[in-house]
């Protein structure tokens, strides 16, 4: 990764264009998916043959976009196998797309393996399809049989796995791509690969991300301006994202929603607030996501009326709600203190709560050291996720607070006896564009003897300085 910084991301890195790059001419409208398909059937019953069908690859591509035209995908199939057209190399392609569209990929890689003759355009619609269903173990297996790959080979599976969880193999693919293969990213790869670096929280590594796309002259006014935002409120780095969001032209409700929900979960509620206000003014309309933000906004400022007045907002320009919205309005309730009231909204939702609803009413109920709510709140969760961890710290802490050591007791007896444990929790830097992870009491790091070692030479510096530390009072630090 450190080779990446020096080279790919250097201000030396070639093929830097002097201008902006031009913008696409539009081209002309495609007929639509129904339009197509009447085409090809008119072209059909008039007795064309089908690979002289002037709408077949239209129709095709219509079936591909069209859930409900599955039967009409299966119909050209039929038609291509019986004609002997299935053999060309486009019709064959264009069958793979469709099937994978439809989330049939098992067909999709029937008529894959039938084909005689395969373009890396078959092979990348193939590549797609695995890594959206989320089999990587067959997607990377045919990245590598591939005989020939391009830039969209490599973009496909960089952002696959950056979506579904292998951000740090992501990482990997792009250094392989970038420093050994010597591909040049485009917008594309950069979307993947911010993602990855986002979710392993590699700020410096994000910085010359940026600094690349700067240097390209990308444009942010799309999935890249988000993704390069998204990543500075995951690393916690707020001045660098509102910097970045200031600086794409073309603002849309999804650049608002990330800038919006990052100064929410940081602590930031007046400058969400602010944002959410500033967006409306510009005419540019808030969708679902945006309202979870908003929300959020609120129950971390404590600003209940607020919550609950945008929720009516919400609803007036017919957003309906969902589970997450009502789960950042218990949240609200219960971070304020209003436990009955959160008690009552979660039980009467119209579906069922999810684990994470009955997770932050307890953690409410444990800050106010309300016994009575924390217990039936942690039997509710119980009821939805009885390995929940978490639920059992929690209501321990609860009973230690309000000193019931007897119950603390038995919840711990119960937590043994269902074989429960709570998942640690990690906390992490980034050194030298590593990022290192830790649990308590870890002794599992590489360099945990070292570390150990330090932290002894620490304690016995302070000793011999005579040093007392300073005493804060618990509530500062539950503000």
């Amino acid at each position: 990764m450190s080779h990446l910084g020096s080279t790919l991301l250097s201000p030396a890195a070639p093929g830097l264009p002097p201008n902006p790059r031009p913008r696409k001419p539009a081209s002309s409208a495609a007929p639509s998916g129904d339009a197509a398909l009447r085409a090809f059937r008119a072209h059909h019953l008039a007795g064309r043959a089908l690979d002289a069908n002037p709408a077949l690859m239209t129709a095709l591509a219509a079936c591909a976009r069209l859930p409900s035209a599955a039967s009409e995908a299966e119909q050209i199939h039929a038609l291509l196998v019986k004609s002997g057209v299935p053999r060309a190399v486009y019709a064959s392609t264009s069958l793979v797309r469709v099937y994978a569209r439809l989330g049939r990929v098992g067909d999709a890689r029937k008529v894959f393996d039938g084909m005689p003759r395969r373009t890396v355009v078959s092979w990348n619609v193939l590549l797609d399809a695995l890594v959206r269903a989320g089999d990587l173990d067959s997607a990377w297996k045919m990245f590598v049989e591939m005989p020939e790959r391009n830039l969209v080979s490599w973009n496909t599976v960089i952002a696959g796995f950056a979506k579904h969880g292998w951000a740090q193999e992501a990482v990997d693919l792009f250094i392989e791509m970038t420093a050994v293969y010597g591909l040049e990213p485009d917008e594309a790869t950069m979307v993947g690969f911010i993602l990855a670096v986002r979710e392993i929280g590699l700020l410096g590594l994000g910085r010359s991300a940026h600094g690349y796309v700067l240097r390209r002259e990308f444009s942010l006014d799309g999935a890249l301006g988000v993704a390069l935002i998204n990543m500075y409120t995951r690393c916690g780095s707020m001045g660098a994202a509102h910097s970045c969001f200031s600086s794409v032209t073309n603002k849309s409700v999804e650049h608002w929603t990330s800038v919006i929900a990052g100064f929410a979960a940081h602590g930031h509620p007046e400058m969400a607030l602010r944002l959410f206000g500033e967006m409306r003014q510009l005419g540019i309309e808030p969708n679902g996501v945006t309202f979870v933000a908003v929300l959020n906004a609120c129950s971390h400022g404590g600003l209940v009326d607020k919550g609950f007045e945008y929720f009516s907002l919400m609803r007036s320009m017919g957003i309906r709600p969902t589970i997450q919205h009502y789960g950042c309005l218990v949240d609200l309730l219960g971070r304020a203190g209003f436990l009955k009231e959160a008690f009552n909204l979660a039980n009467n939702l119209p579906e069922d709560p999810s684990s994470v609803i009955w997770s932050s009413l307890l953690a409410a109920c444990h800050s106010h050291g309300n016994v009575d709510m924390a217990e039936l709140a942690a039997s509710k969760l119980a009821g939805t996720e009885p390995g929940h961890g978490s639920s059992y710290v929690l209501l321990s802490n609860t009973y230690a607070r309000a000193k019931q050591w007897e119950d603390l007791k038995r919840t711990r007896r119960r937590m043994e006896d269902y074989g429960v444990t709570k998942k640690p929790g990690l906390s992490w830097i980034e050194v030298d564009g590593n990022v290192h992870s830790f649990a308590t009491a870890d002794s599992l790091h590489t360099e945990s003897e070292g570390i150990y070692q330090m932290l002894e030479d620490l304690k016995a510096n302070l000793t011999s300085a005579a040093y007392e530390p300073e005493i804060f009072p618990l509530s500062e630090f539950c503000s």
